[in-house]
């Protein structure tokens, strides 16, 4: 395992333990070049969990829908998808966890008719982070890549991306396979 100076603090492991050697050793460079090279991530991240159900009542709406919002590491997006209706695309976070990302397009308030109630449950501390979204500084939903895909996202598009925001160009452009866009 690489500890990679100021990168990591905690001196845990940064990148999956799943991943093949060479492919952790490369997530940890990338982290030491960002570090290193001053480049800011993207810190309003979170994680957003579902929960549906069906209620059995005699009036009122019957099906309940619960987002939890939590909060996520800060991340670099290596690709931005030109395809999605969202801002998405795959990305590192700080601890090396290899992500895909989308901008948020989830309502943050409660909400209710007929038929269904939706309601917005926040971590301590997401609720504050996601109220100094802006258009230009969005809420991103992150969510782990199955260690297969990681590491082909990795190989894929890694070397490019970092050299891209290390020179400030920013994230590379790249389509998103079909399969790995998170539902909306």
């Amino acid at each position: 395992m690489l500890t990679v100076g100021c990168v990591n603090d905690s001196y845990g492991a940064l990148a999956q333990q799943k991943w093949p050697p060479a492919a952790r050793i490369a997530a940890e460079v990338f982290l030491d070049a960002m570090h290193g090279s001053r480049v800011r991530p993207y810190d309003i991240a979170t994680r957003c969990r579902t929960r549906s159900l069906t209620r059995h009542v005699p009036v009122g709406p019957r099906r309940e829908i619960v987002r939890f919002f939590d909060l996520a590491p800060p991340f670099w997006p290596l690709t931005v998808d030109p395809g999605a209706a969202a801002l998405s695309g795959y990305g590192i976070d700080r601890t090396g966890t290899c992500i895909h990302y989308i901008q948020n397009p989830h309502p943050l308030t409660n909400r209710a008719d007929d038929m269904t109630v939706q309601r917005v449950q926040f971590a301590p501390g997401c609720h504050h982070m996601m109220r100094r979204a802006t258009r230009a500084n969005p809420v991103f939903i992150c969510e782990p890549l199955p260690p297969g895909q990681a590491i082909q996202t990795l190989a894929d598009f890694l070397i490019e991306a970092a050299i891209s925001l290390t020179e400030g160009r920013g994230p590379i452009i790249a389509d998103a396979p079909e399969s790995s866009r998170i539902p909306r």
